[in-house]
């Protein structure tokens, strides 16, 4: 089972949609640090970075609308 997320056995993991937060978080702060470089590689890099970034997004949603029906069945976050 897993070691990250919350589940029956793992009740004080993190949800989905946190962990996909804190990825975000780390992916916004790599984009910070590169912005100002112009070499045509990093900001192919940036690019490939913001079209994860807008994948994130939708994961982040759907994986709130899950814990969201979990909470409902369970009466608690399953992860």
């Amino acid at each position: 089972m897993t070691k990250l997320l919350v589940s029956k056995t793992n009740p004080t993991g993190h949800t989905l949609e946190d962990v996909m937060r804190m990825i975000r978080g780390d992916i916004i702060t790599r984009v910070n640090e590169m912005h100002s470089d112009n070499r045509p590689e990093v900001q192919e890099v940036i690019t490939n970075n913001m079209y994860v970034l807008g994948l994130m997004e939708q994961i982040i949603a759907h994986a709130e609308s899950s814990s969201e029906i979990m909470k409902r069945i369970y009466g608690q976050s399953q992860g």
